[in-house]
């Protein structure tokens, strides 16, 4: 649980500045308002030095989480005894202060997205959708979809996994056949060439120049690489591809428009359901403007029309959900097709790999080769062979 850094006025109208615990900014500003303060200002506390943050947990334990989840709270459980049971069933020791937590959490009067947000080792799309079903008094529905989300996200990657095992593995491979080349065979053969008078070929002066300008500038620019990512990881910022930005996105719309389409069923109005489906959209306000265009009079299709952000083919299958009075079908035929894009997508880049890792490891190889037979053959005709 964070710690926030507050300067705030007391009863007697005196500025005061202490530390305190709270899960979320609602909760502090409540507790500071039952003990008569005034909050001029608060922030969250940096993380100390040499405390450890909490390490993600695996996708397959979430997708456990999950599935148990569900399972339980349909059977008529309430919230604490299923964390309770799922802190006694699992065997798994780091889960076990986790579910923990988690039911002391509850218990104290938090909601279960609160107390998972607080523990730092959810994603944050799972947090969004258990939000949101909490809210919507739809949590099992959501729970389940999440799960299923979680698995057929854990296949993909598993499938993926597989199919580059083989490229990288002859990566490696090639990379430490030609770094050895370089190092070890070249010199020894342009010494040999170059104290018989011969000139060297124009292949191998290039690779040894190459060899050059990887020994002085390579460790340096290893370093920057490494300081550079650190920077971006402890600001939370990531390298964005735009092949795989597209791939996000189509899971993102995958996500929400499954997850509004069960809010719908649920009998959530959809305004509403756009405002629920928020915490799980990483594009900020994307959500609410929809929501505040329905609000306004506008169709959902219009909505999504307007924001920008949304293809033809979406708006298009939306404006046929809306004229034919079946727009949960329609959504969940949107998430269906935007997860089997992206799915057959990522399919596709990863049997790419294999073969474009291949070539480019054969021309790479094909070069040093080159560069290493012709100091060879340049010995042979001075020896006059």
């Amino acid at each position: 649980m964070p710690f926030f850094k507050i300067k705030a006025y007391d009863s007697k109208g005196d500025m005061k500045s202490f530390r305190r615990e709270a899960s979320t900014d609602e909760e502090l500003l409540r507790s500071l308002d039952l003990e008569g303060y005034i909050p001029a200002s608060y922030e969250v506390e940096k993380e100390r030095r040499g405390q450890k943050k909490a390490k993600s947990l695996k996708m397959e334990d979430q997708h456990l989480f999950c599935t148990m989840l569900a399972a339980f709270l349909q059977s008529g459980l309430s919230m604490t005894e299923v964390l309770g049971l799922l802190q006694r069933q699992t065997r798994d020791k780091r889960l076990q202060p986790i579910f923990s937590d988690l039911r002391e959490s509850v218990e104290s009067g938090r909601s279960l997205a609160q107390s998972m947000r607080t523990q730092g080792v959810f994603r944050e799309s799972l947090i969004g959708m258990i939000e949101s079903g909490e809210r919507s008094s739809s949590l099992p529905g959501v729970l389940e979809r999440a799960s299923s989300l979680l698995q057929s996200e854990i296949s993909l990657r598993r499938k993926i996994q597989s199919a580059l095992t083989y490229p990288i593995l002859m990566l490696f491979v090639g990379f430490f056949v030609v770094a050895f080349l370089i190092a070890f065979v070249v010199p020894q053969l342009t010494g040999i060439v170059t104290d018989s008078g011969g000139e060297l070929p124009l292949a191998t002066r290039a690779l040894l120049a190459i060899a050059s300008v990887i020994k002085t500038g390579g460790l340096p620019s290893v370093l920057i690489l490494f300081l550079v990512y650190l920077q971006m990881k402890r600001k939370g910022k990531r390298i964005s591809i735009p092949l795989f930005k597209g791939i996000q996105n189509l899971l993102t719309i995958s996500l929400i428009f499954s997850h509004i389409s069960t809010l719908l069923r649920s009998g959530v109005p959809l305004v509403q359901a756009l405002e629920l489906s928020q915490p799980m959209d990483p594009q900020k306000g994307r959500a609410l403007f929809l929501a505040d265009e329905v609000r306004k009079g506008y169709r959902f299709s219009q909505s999504l029309e307007r924001q920008g952000s949304f293809s033809e083919d979406v708006i298009a299958i939306v404006r046929i959900g809306e004229m034919g009075g079946n727009l949960p079908d329609c959504l969940d035929r949107i998430a269906t097709n935007s997860w089997d894009f992206a799915q057959t997508s990522m399919q596709k880049w990863s049997s790419l790999a294999e073969p474009m890792i291949i070539i480019v490891l054969g021309v790479v190889v094909g070069f040093v080769v080159m560069a290493v037979l012709l100091p060879i053959l340049s010995l042979s005709d001075l020896a006059g062979l």
